[in-house]
């Protein structure tokens, strides 16, 4: 039997990246590991698949599961329903001139500081400035309340206008921000004379103005999950960049660079900030729970038996409060009831770049330099007059002199500016009694951060990476009375002021249960 339709909604818009964008298609690429998803003309494009577990999870967390059952569908064994909302696959404006991208990814050794065996992908992306359009339609059954959809759709529209949903993969790692830009809600209405008469002289539909949006927003509340966001406004004190995964002619290593709205800037991508916060929260939880690295040697201690680094690396990184704020590898979920979600990390990072862009032909003749002199020249072109080729030798250990075939030369950018790096942690992916503990830690790494212990990017070790961190700005978004406090923190001169009682007291508590933990542990091993 078909349903009966009262009425139908139409959101339609552009969606634009405003960080770059990852949604994975199936089947082998040479040039990557992970491709990028194309339809059926090859083309790159976002699957509406993609797109509606993305919404719908959104609005799932805001107005329940049972309203969002009652829209979205639903299958549980014999029982479900189809959804009433259609969401189109997003086509992308102007594909021929986009340029995918290629970033590399590599996990790092926690004993010896460099890349862990066995722990290197890359991935295909579309860059910053995509623009895709967009296309979702409600369909309003005869016995729904069409208030209450609208309402549902006018948060939605204003969610993704104020860049709140993520798309694709790595939302948490820097990709998948995105900003709904002209976007419109349209009205058809099938059950009224007057809604048929007006559809008869306009088939485009009535489109609902902003006033009337509000007012149905206001009849619908949300329960928006608790989150803190984190604005670092910052400055590299000496050259800084992440390396580019290519070698070059002129230079061996030159600075990694993102499209952004068809030219490209230096950046730092989301991966690698995160990586480096990471890190340095390790370091401060394996030094009070007095907790060390793996062994690297074979299990029977004589340089025998079997050893897989990829599982030592996957060992090392699960830390106690560290997986749970900044994330672990995927784990089949037994609890269908459980109140928090292992997997994805609570804190999100976005891609950061510089505030200098340069024209695609300008960056061309700069990697495509054949030797120093046509490099200076495309450098003062681009108006790079900083940056410099810095060259480095290894040192033959036994004559002291130069090693044979250990020169390489790297492009080094000097005096950059970039835009601030930018945190949020979703509480709702926080267990109940971790996340005040969580907190704590994510301002402990941020001191350390304004003090210049945390390094950024590429040769941290040697002498490159130092930042200055200049304001950090905090704006909660939550109705709990604790949480809400994290508003007045203010981190001044490197020195955390006005922090929450609450939030030391659960600190100290959980340390003393990860020590008590670890001492069981070690009584029963």
């Amino acid at each position: 039997m078909a349903r009966v339709i009262s009425a139908r909604l139409h959101l339609q818009g552009t969606l634009v990246a405003t960080t770059p964008l990852h949604v994975g298609g199936f089947g082998e690429d040479v040039d990557t590991d992970l491709p990028l998803a194309r339809n059926g003309r090859g083309d790159w494009y976002v699957p509406g698949t993609s797109l509606a577990g993305a919404l719908r999870q959104w609005c799932e967390q805001r107005f329940g599961k049972e309203f969002v059952r009652s829209l979205w569908g639903f299958q549980e064994r014999d029982e479900g329903r189809a959804s009433f909302v259609v969401i189109e696959d997003a086509s992308i404006e102007n594909a021929g001139s986009i340029l995918d991208e290629i970033r590399d990814h590599v996990g790092i050794d926690r004993k010896w500081g460099c890349a862990a065996e066995h722990i290197k992908f890359d991935r295909a992306i579309l860059p910053r400035g995509t623009r895709l359009r967009f296309c979702l339609t409600v369909e309003v059954a005869s016995d729904a309340d069409l208030n209450q959809v609208l309402a549902m759709l006018a948060h939605l529209k204003s969610a993704l206008e104020n860049q709140q949903i993520r798309l694709g993969a790595a939302k948490t790692r820097g990709l998948g921000r995105v900003k709904l830009e002209n976007g419109q809600i349209r009205r058809f209405v099938f059950n009224t004379r007057d809604g048929l008469l007006a559809l008869l002289e306009n088939s485009q539909g009535q489109t609902i103005d902003v006033d009337e949006l509000a007012k149905a927003q206001q009849s619908l509340p949300l329960n928006a999950p608790s989150s803190l966001s984190v604005t670092i406004k910052w400055e590299p004190v000496g050259p800084l960049m992440v390396k580019s995964g290519y070698e070059r002619v002129a230079a061996d290593m030159v600075p990694l660079v993102s499209g952004v709205n068809g030219q490209v800037a230096l950046v730092l991508p989301g991966s690698s900030i995160k990586g480096a916060l990471r890190s340095h929260a390790e370091r401060i939880i394996r030094t009070l729970l007095d907790r060390d690295v793996s062994p690297r040697h074979r299990p029977n201690g004589n340089g025998s038996g079997s050893f897989d680094p990829k599982q030592w690396f996957l060992r090392d990184v699960e830390v106690s409060l560290i997986t749970e704020l900044f994330g672990e590898r995927g784990k089949r979920v037994k609890d269908d009831k459980a109140t928090w979600l292992p997997g994805l990390g609570a804190l999100a990072v976005d891609d950061c770049f510089g505030t200098q862009y340069l024209g695609r032909d300008q960056w061309r003749a700069i990697e495509s330099a054949q030797d120093d002199a046509a490099m200076r020249e495309a450098l003062a072109k681009a108006g790079l007059q900083t940056w410099q080729e810095a060259y480095h030798v290894a040192v033959d250990r036994w004559l002291g002199s130069a090693a044979e075939s250990m020169l390489y030369t790297v492009l080094e950018p000097h005096r950059t500016a970039w835009e601030p790096i930018r945190l949020e942690i979703n509480f709702y992916r926080l267990p109940q009694d971790k996340q005040l503990a969580a907190a704590a830690l994510l301002l402990l790494v941020l001191r350390d951060l304004a003090q210049d212990r945390i390094p950024l990017g590429f040769a941290t070790h040697r002498g490159m990476g130092t930042i200055r961190v200049t304001n950090v700005s905090f704006a909660i978004n939550t109705l709990d009375g604790t949480l809400a406090k994290l508003a007045q923190v203010r981190l001044e001169n490197g020195q955390l002021l006005n922090v929450p009682e609450e939030i030391k007291q659960a600190w100290q508590q959980w340390i003393r249960q990860a020590r008590q933990g670890s001492q069981n542990q070690g009584a029963t091993a």
